[in-house]
């Protein structure tokens, strides 16, 4: 066997480990379900020591975008994983996990390394299973009332007040708007009090207004969505995710309005290796006028998945004035440097 034999296998051993990996941790999950055991175990909030180990990545792995820093992310408490969205609160990086759990910390440049962990107060029934609390999504609310937080399986976004102790508002879209395992993924404010979904499909943005819901087709996409975030300028960016042979495959992509709807353009490749599984963006305004997107990997609590933290600072001037055609870049990929 050579060489390009030896990659060509690893990769596709890789797709069916993962694909087996998903399969399984699905109907066990489903198996619990239909036996009416309890699959999730709520804990009460803690302040564990968060540790941060800097990972090496090529400089061109997110070209035009400068890479601030990379981090592998560990904590001493069993809930940290499966981070699924990220925003910022008060100079802290909030991350949510798919199980209802809260995990806010310090980047790693600004406080002490502690992540504080906590559960949603709230979601569709019992606490007891996991998908009632399959969370994926998380913004804050326009108004200032709170955060909202999308609910993929139950198909449901509950409104939490800005200390998460209690549920607000709930929305309902029913359990047939969107096939199971495959509804709100992506959120972000519109103008006004508006809030914008894409569901995992991608085949779609949703508008919620005034107890109203619009829909109008997306385009453009090519694979499934896993985050979305507006930039200062206004600029809207998706973040887009697939899995293949090579493993998962990830890239910005710019949500423009159009006509007849919206479409992704001026799509960039995100080249972190094959174990990346970027789910959870965020946007920072620094303190010198620049821009930094915060990016978050869910490990799917299996190796040798991992949560990585990545930095990446927007050139100056508008996104849309950035050239977002890669030219020739580095396999990607990561190593620790301690």
């Amino acid at each position: 066997m050579n060489q390009a034999e030896r990659r060509m296998q690893s990769r596709f051993s890789f797709a069916v480990a993962v694909g087996c990996a998903a399969i399984v941790a699905l109907v066990l999950a489903l198996a619990a379900e239909w036996r009416g055991d309890p699959n999730r175990f709520p804990l009460p909030p803690a302040s564990v020591p968060i540790h941060f180990e800097r990972i090496a990545i090529a400089a061109d792995a997110a070209s035009p975008l400068r890479i601030a820093g990379a981090w592998r992310l560990t904590a001493d408490d069993p809930r940290f994983g499966g981070l699924s969205a990220l925003a910022i609160d008060h100079g802290e990086l909030l991350a949510l996990s798919d199980s209802g759990v809260l995990a806010r910390f310090a980047s790693l440049s600004a406080g002490p390394a502690i992540v504080r962990m906590s559960e949603l107060p709230g979601g569709p029934g019992s606490p007891r299973f996991k998908m009632n609390r399959d969370s994926e999504s998380l913004v804050r609310d326009a108004a200032g009332r709170g955060w909202w937080v999308g609910f993929e399986t139950r198909n449901q976004l509950r409104l939490f007040d800005p200390g998460f102790t209690r549920t607000l508002r709930t929305i309902d879209f029913g359990e047939d708007r969107w096939p199971e395992n495959l509804g709100i993924e992506a959120m972000m404010t519109g103008t006004g009090d508006r809030l914008m979904l894409v569901p995992e499909l991608a085949h779609e943005v949703v508008t919620v207004a005034n107890g109203q819901a619009r829909s109008e087709p997306l385009t453009g996409v090519g694979n499934k969505i896993s985050d979305m975030v507006r930039l200062p300028d206004g600029e809207v960016l998706l973040l887009l995710r697939d899995i293949g042979p090579t493993g998962f495959r990830t890239s910005l992509g710019a949500l423009v309005k159009r006509a007849d709807g919206w479409r992704v353009e001026r799509r960039m490749p995100l080249l972190f290796g094959m174990f990346a599984n970027f789910e959870g963006i965020a946007v920072e305004r620094r303190g010198d006028g620049g821009t930094r997107l915060w990016l978050i990997t869910d490990d799917n609590f299996q190796p040798p998945m991992k949560t990585m933290l990545v930095a990446l600072d927007v050139p100056p001037g508008r996104w849309t004035g950035a050239d977002l055609t890669p030219t020739a870049r580095s396999p990607g990929g990561e190593r620790a440097v301690g």
